[in-house]
């Protein structure tokens, strides 16, 4: 079984459970908690927004989607609408939660990035769903990542604005700062130089909607092998060919354009550099089954 049909029986599964949890509806664009807690007071639910939840101290494990990861000080997931979750609590736990809508992720005032955003949350998404957690590597890395949230808490209290800009600019930063701390674990590592390995992983996310920096030839070149080794060098480090990389992560920002953006198929097809919208639906269908319309009026139904 491949990953990407783990991944759509672990779906399949999840959309069962979904349907029977309770469910917190959010009209607003962007709410943030902060509170501490001994016992965990809300039942398995999912949600209508998205969810960046910090650990300021504490510890015990999140319950996400069938699966238990534990937590302690300095913890950092995001959650999506479709995810499934609690938390049991072992130590008592100080949370920040920041909650915030599709709407939010479009613009805010002045500020108009809906296209920049879209590809952060994307690659955030894509990446939480392998790993659960963005829990800090260094010192340093979650030092400045509480100091984030704390200005972000501190301009809450004072505001109580959803539309304010400096929220806003503080909650993109934050998701700057996640993203440079992804560490994209090969499938299958060899254990050899996995540094330069996730280095090449980097810059495919970094260049996929720029469909001529990713080919083979420019891959090789950039990082210093002959295109025939590249490729060999790329499967056995991460157990699947290029190709079937590239397609892989591609579909996973297509989905996740599916279901919570408000662009149009064809302008996700331009954007992943498809060179017409026939080609976007025989590459979409060939790997779901499903053309893309169909499965995002699926999704809208459930």
């Amino acid at each position: 079984m491949t990953v990407d049909d783990c991944f759509s029986c672990t779906f399949a599964v999840l959309s069962c459970i979904y349907r029977l949890m309770k469910k917190y509806i959010q009209h607003e664009f962007l709410k943030i908690a902060h509170f501490t807690a001994t016992e965990w007071e809300h039942p398995l639910h999912s949600h209508n927004h998205f969810e960046i939840v910090f650990i300021h101290k504490g510890k015990g494990s999140h319950c996400l989607s069938g699966a238990h990861y534990p937590y302690k000080e300095n913890s950092l997931f995001l959650l999506s609408p479709q995810d499934i979750h609690r938390f049991i609590i072992e130590e008592e736990t100080e949370f920040t939660f920041l909650k915030f809508t599709g709407v939010y992720l479009k613009n805010i005032g002045n500020i108009q990035v809906q296209g920049e955003w879209n590809k952060d949350i994307d690659e955030l998404l894509v990446y939480s769903n392998r790993q659960q957690s963005f829990t800090p590597s260094t010192d340093s890395a979650a030092r400045k990542i509480s100091q984030l949230i704390n200005l972000i808490l501190a301009e809450w209290r004072d505001t109580k604005d959803e539309n304010s800009e400096l929220i806003f600019m503080l909650i993109r930063t934050l998701f700057l700062y996640m993203k440079k701390n992804i560490n994209y674990l090969p499938i299958k590592s060899s254990g050899v130089n996995t540094s330069k390995i996730n280095e090449l992983v980097n810059y495919i996310h970094n260049h996929i909607y720029e469909p001529e920096l990713i080919q083979i030839n420019n891959l090789a070149e950039q990082f210093g092998y002959s295109k025939h080794y590249f490729g060999l060098y790329f499967k056995e480090q991460m157990g699947v060919t290029l190709g079937e990389y590239i397609s892989s992560y591609k579909m996973h920002l297509i989905i996740n354009r599916l279901k919570y953006s408000l662009f149009s198929i064809k302008e996700i097809s331009y954007e992943l550099g498809f060179t017409d919208l026939s080609h976007f639906n025989k590459f979409f269908k060939k790997n779901k089954g499903i053309n893309p319309s169909d499965f995002r009026k699926r999704l809208q139904a459930s």
